[in-house]
C-alpha cells in the first residue's frame, strides 16, 4: 500500500512532467567523460582501482584531456588532482561495479576506442556518469516535492522551465561527468530541508556533502548559521556545527595529504580578489553571461523576494553569494561549455523563485516560458555545432553559424545526429 500511495504522490502533470525530462535526458544521455570529467574520474579511478591519493597512474588523463589534471605537488612530493573527492566517492558503488563487469568481459563496448579516446572503458566511465544522474534524479524528484507543497498548482510547470531554463540543462545531459549534477541534487535536498522538513542536523550533513563535491560550497554554511543566531535558535546553529563537522575534518587530511596543508585545496591562486571584480562578465558577457543565455535565472532570484517564508533570505543568499564568488575568481566563465556553469547549482532554488513569481504575477507565465524556450534553442544550436566548430563560443558567433552559408538548413539532421542511440549505433 505504501508504494501504490507513493506513487500517486505526484499529479499526473507532475508526472508528465518528470517524464518529459527523463525521454530529454535518455535522448541526450552523454556517458563518456569530457572537460573537468576527467579530473573527478581520475580521483574516482585512483580511489576506487588503485587505492591510493597517489595520482601517478591518472597523469595519461592529462594528455587526452589537454588539460593539468594531475600534478606535481613540491610540498608533498608527489603527483595530486585538486578535484574534490565527492564525486568520487559517490560514484564508488557504480565503479566498483563496472569494474567487475569489465573484467567479465561484459558491455565491453569499443574498448580500445574509448581507451584511446578517453583513457578508460566505457563502462567504467559510466560509473561517474550514471552517479551523476542519479544526482540528477534527485534534483528534480526534491525540487518537485518542495515545490508541490508552496506552489501546487503550477509545480509541474516550475521544474519543467527551471531544468530547461538553466545551466543544469547542459551538465545533465552533454557534460553529465562534471560536479554540477552532483550540487544540483545536495541542493535540492538542502532546499527541501530548509523549507519542507527543517532539520538542522540534515542542514549541516547536506552542507558538509556539498562542501566536499565543491569546496567552495561550505560557505553555503554562514547564512543558515546566521539565520539560527539571529532567530536566538542557538540549539540548531550548535547542531548545524556539529554535523558539518566531520566534513570539514575530512577535507583539512584531504588537503594536508594531497597539498602539504590542511587549509590549502589547490585553488587558492584563482582567487585574486574579494572583489566581485568580474560581476559586469558573469552578467553580460556574450561569451557566458547569465542574462544572455540563462536569462530565467534572473527572474527566478527576482521572484524570491516575493516569497512569503522568511527561509527566502537563505535562498537570496545562496545565489547572492555564488554570484559573488564566481565574479571573484579569475575562471569567472568556467572554460569551455554551454552557460555559466557554476550557476547549474541554482536548479532547486530557481525553482521557487519562479513559483513565487508566478504566484504574484500570473501574467509573467509566458515570459518564464519564453526564457525556457530561448535556453533550449541555445542547447539545441550548441549542441549540433559540437564538436566540430569549437571555436564558436559566444552568442554572435553562435547566432552567425548556424544563419550563415545555409547550415541552418543541416540543423536537424546535426541534431538527430547527437541522440544518444544514433552515436552509440555510429560506434559499430
Amino acid at each position: 500500500m505504501e508504494l501504490f500511495h507513493y506513487l500517486h504522490y505526484f499529479s499526473r502533470r507532475e508526472v508528465f512532467a518528470l517524464a518529459i525530462i527523463a525521454a530529454f535526458l535518455a535522448l541526450f544521455f552523454s556517458p563518456v567523460i569530457s572537460g573537468d570529467g576527467f579530473g573527478y574520474y581520475a580521483v574516482l579511478e585512483a580511489i576506487g582501482k588503485v587505492g591510493s591519493l597517489n595520482f601517478a597512474e591518472q597523469v595519461r588523463f592529462n594528455e587526452i584531456s589537454g588539460k593539468p589534471i594531475v600534478e606535481f605537488n613540491e610540498a608533498t612530493g608527489k603527483l595530486v588532482s585538486k578535484y574534490a573527492p565527492g564525486p568520487a566517492l559517490f560514484s564508488l558503488p557504480f565503479y566498483t561495479f563496472s569494474l567487475a563487469l569489465y573484467q567479465s568481459g561484459a558491455f565491453n563496448v569499443a574498448d580500445e576506442f574509448f581507451i584511446g579516446e578517453k583513457g578508460a572503458p566505457l563502462i567504467n566511465q559510466m560509473g561517474l556518469t550514471l552517479s551523476a544522474l542519479v544526482f540528477i534524479a534527485i534534483a528534480l524528484v526534491f525540487s518537485l516535492k518542495t515545490a508541490k507543497k508552496f506552489f501546487p498548482d503550477n509545480s509541474w510547470l516550475l521544474v519543467l522551465a527551471a531544468f530547461f531554463g538553466t545551466p543544469l540543462l547542459w551538465y545533465a545531459t552533454a557534460d553529465l561527468a562534471y560536479s554540477h549534477a552532483f550540487e544540483a541534487g545536495l541542493m535540492a535536498l538542502l532546499v527541501y530541508a530548509i523549507l519542507k522538513r527543517p532539520d538542522p542536523r540534515l542542514q549541516g550533513i547536506l552542507v558538509g556533502l556539498l562542501a566536499i563535491t565543491r569546496y567552495s560550497n561550505a560557505l553555503f554554511a554562514l547564512p543558515i548559521l546566521a539565520f539560527y543566531l539571529v532567530k536566538k535558535r542557538g540549539r540548531d546553529a550548535a547542531k548545524l556545527v556539529l554535523f558539518a563537522a566531520p566534513f570539514a575534518l575530512f577535507l583539512m587530511a584531504y588537503f594536508a595529504v594531497q597539498f602539504g596543508s590542511p587549509f590549502s585545496s589547490g585553488y587558492e591562486a584563482g582567487f585574486q580578489s574579494l572583489l566581485p571584480v568580474h560581476l559586469l562578465e558573469v552578467l553580460f558577457d556574450l561569451n557566458r553571461g547569465i542574462l544572455w543565455w540563462t536569462p530565467l535565472l534572473v527572474l527566478s532570484v527576482a521572484g524570491l523576494f516575493l516569497f512569503h517564508r522568511e527561509e527566502k533570505w537563505l535562498l537570496l543568499s545562496f545565489a547572492g553569494l555564488n554570484l559573488w564568488l564566481y565574479s571573484s575568481w579569475i575562471s569567472w566563465h568556467g572554460a569551455w561549455g554551454f552557460g555559466n556553469r557554476f550557476f547549474a547549482i541554482l536548479f532547486p532554488v530557481a525553482v521557487i523563485g519562479l513559483g513565487s513569481l508566478l504566484s504574484a504575477k500570473p501574467r509573467l507565465k509566458w515570459l518564464i516560458v519564453a526564457c525556457a524556450v530561448w535556453t533550449l534553442a541555445l542547447f539545441a544550436l550548441f549542441l549540433a555545432a559540437t564538436p566540430e566548430f569549437l571555436n564558436v563560443l559566444d552568442l554572435p558567433g553562435l547566432l552567425g553559424y548556424w544563419l550563415g552559408d545555409g547550415r541552418l538548413l543541416g540543423l536537424p539532421a546535426r541534431f538527430f545526429g547527437k541522440v544518444s542511440l544514433v552515436r552509440a549505433i555510429s560506434l559499430f
